[in-house]
């Protein structure tokens, strides 16, 4: 939940809610994850309503460097914390 997450795991949730409300007019889009580290690792590309742009993916790459990791939704917790080389693991096998 996201009022559990340390600070800097926090604002890398918050960051991502934030995308997906311009991007969708939703808190937590199905897929956010995913779409924003797309951004990440192939670049800026129209997502929904908005335009990512290389701020939007590089202040996404500054948050996750900052706490170590992605943020993944899920039914139980909700915004849950995943260490980067477990994603990372998570993204190959998607």
């Amino acid at each position: 939940m996201l009022n559990s997450l340390p600070r800097t795991q926090r604002e890398l949730a918050e960051y991502m809610s934030e995308l997906s409300e311009l991007a969708y007019d939703a808190e937590w889009m199905e897929g956010l994850e995913f779409a924003l580290w797309k951004a990440i690792t192939q670049g800026p590309f129209k997502y929904g309503h908005l335009q990512l742009t290389n701020e939007h993916v590089q202040r996404l790459m500054q948050l996750s460097t900052s706490c170590g990791g992605w943020i993944l939704f899920n039914e139980v917790e909700e915004e849950a914390f995943v260490p980067i080389e477990e994603w990372k693991r998570l993204v190959e096998n998607a």
